[in-house]
């Protein structure tokens, strides 16, 4: 061959390499392109690993689809009309994928396999080809990092035998004599939703990042007349007392919202002789307690120290599907509370996408002008081959200036599941989320599945970073 020769076929390679550039992805990511004609967008897997998911987009509607080899299974498909040019934009929240094609949306966890034990790569191929084998003139990838997770699981299970050998779950933190006491809703292996027999635990720390957890509960379900108990708030009141506020679960059903109180945080704690103090008329177990202390919130003529905010079951909203939505209280002495007239004031931010099933209020902070929320949503699906649905918590924020009206962010599920490794804590579901403010930078704990039981770690972003929703923190790599 001559160099003439050589010359033209290498010119012909950096073209198609031109024409292939594909990306290969780290970690959470965001696409974003524009397509002139049908086209299949590869989002997840690899082509060595023969293991690949792919978004279908053709003039009837997308299509998710999982390939395997030379076997193709079709896992959802959302009917409608694409006219092209149309813009299409794909973000990954570690094991959740969600799409915004032309009109049409969608969302999906673990197309790789995960109802089967397969879970998503952190390193993924992400390119797209349409019929000419080319790809779009617009076609960007970003890696995206948000928040930093912790060095390794932050608080484990216990052995077994222990009082938190199935669950080991944030239910609240209070900070008290320069140091933190989180609150823990803690399980023993059972079958009542995933455990049994729930404590109250402590555990303690001086630094947010290490903690220790004390050998007894502060509160014994044994000690009351439940089968559960499910920690959620945790406050000093004005005379200087440890109130902290529970759930109560006689299995199946749930009692109400329970007050305890203590000198120290350790306790010993009272019960409160008329428990409880609130009850929802359907099903409601998690919830957050936030003293307002000196800064009151008015409600109708009235100034309010206490907000409880909780997730109830709804079976006939005024929006959306029935399910979990979030409900707005008022008190000034934690014993009498009164109900916002609106409620439910918070709902799904999706319709048919990833929390359209539930949500659960979890976690209430005040950051300038806004209210923060952290909270659950739950959707589920049908995988192919199984004949029930799948369902999975993940986190999402919202905010609001009034605790009524709420802005969602715009990449939501923020702290989804890891969906790589069952020794990494999260990787299937995440929930229980508690945020607290340090230095400028906010601390998330949340608990997670982690080798058949659950866990809790945390992850950490400065608050500049949270609260500004506008910058896409998307990072350029090069190739």
């Amino acid at each position: 061959m001559n160099a003439r020769n050589v010359i033209f076929l290498l010119l012909l390679i950096l073209s198609a390499c031109k024409e292939q550039k594909e990306s290969r992805i780290e970690g959470d990511y965001e696409l974003n392109t524009l397509l002139e004609e049908d086209t299949k967008i590869y989002f997840s897997g690899s082509r060595q690993s023969e293991k690949q998911a792919y978004l279908q987009v053709e003039q009837g509607g997308i299509h998710l689809i999982l390939q395997e080899g030379k076997q193709i299974t079709l896992l959802k498909t959302i009917k409608g009309e694409i006219s092209y040019p149309c813009s299409v934009r794909i973000l990954r929240n570690g094991s959740y994928f969600r799409f915004w094609v032309g009109n049409l949306t969608a969302w999906i966890r673990g197309p790789l396999g995960e109802w089967k034990g397969v879970y998503e790569p952190s390193d993924n191929e992400v390119y797209a080809i349409n019929k000419k084998d080319k790809y779009p003139e617009q076609f960007i990838v970003k890696k995206r990092e948000w928040m930093t997770p912790a060095p390794q699981t932050t608080i484990a299970y216990g052995p077994e035998g222990s009082f938190y050998e199935s669950q080991v779950i944030p239910g609240s933190i209070l900070e008290y004599e320069d140091k933190y006491y989180m609150y823990l809703m803690t399980g023993m292996k059972g079958e009542q939703e995933g455990s049994s027999r729930r404590n109250i635990g402590l555990a303690v720390s001086e630094t947010l990042s290490n903690w220790t957890v004390l050998p007894q509960p502060v509160i014994k379900y044994e000690d009351t007349s439940y089968d559960n108990l499910y920690v959620n708030g945790s406050v000093v009141t004005p005379d200087g007392k440890i109130a902290v506020m529970f759930s109560a679960q006689s299995f199946p059903e749930w009692k109400g919202f329970m007050l305890a109180i203590a000198d120290r945080p350790e306790g010993p704690f009272t019960l409160y002789q008329d428990n409880p103090v609130y009850k929802h008329e359907n099903a409601a177990h998690e919830f957050d307690l936030v003293d307002l202390k000196d800064k009151r919130i008015e409600y109708r003529g009235q100034e309010y120290r206490y907000i409880l905010f909780y997730a109830g079951f709804t079976p006939k909203p005024k929006k959306n599907l029935a399910g979990d939505k979030g409900y707005l209280l008022y008190s000034n002495n934690l014993l009498n509370w009164v109900s916002h007239i609106d409620n439910p004031v918070f709902e799904p931010e999706t319709k048919d996408n990833w929390d359209a099933a539930h949500v659960r209020p979890r976690s209430l902070n005040r950051i300038g002008d806004y209210w923060y929320l952290w909270y659950e949503g739950v959707n589920s699906w049908t995988p192919p081959g199984m004949k029930g649905d799948t369902w999975y918590d993940v986190i999402g924020l919202a905010r609001s200036k009034d605790l009524v009206h709420w802005e969602y962010h715009p990449r939501n599920p923020v702290l989804a599941t890891a969906g790589q490794d069952e020794n990494i804590c999260g990787y299937s579901w995440t929930g229980w989320p508690r945020m607290v403010i340090k230095d400028e930078m906010a601390w998330v704990f949340y608990c997670g599945h982690h080798k058949k039981n659950v866990s809790t770690t945390y992850k950490t972003i400065p608050v500049k970073n949270l609260t500004d929703w506008t910058s896409d923190f998307l990072i350029d790599e090069k190739q």
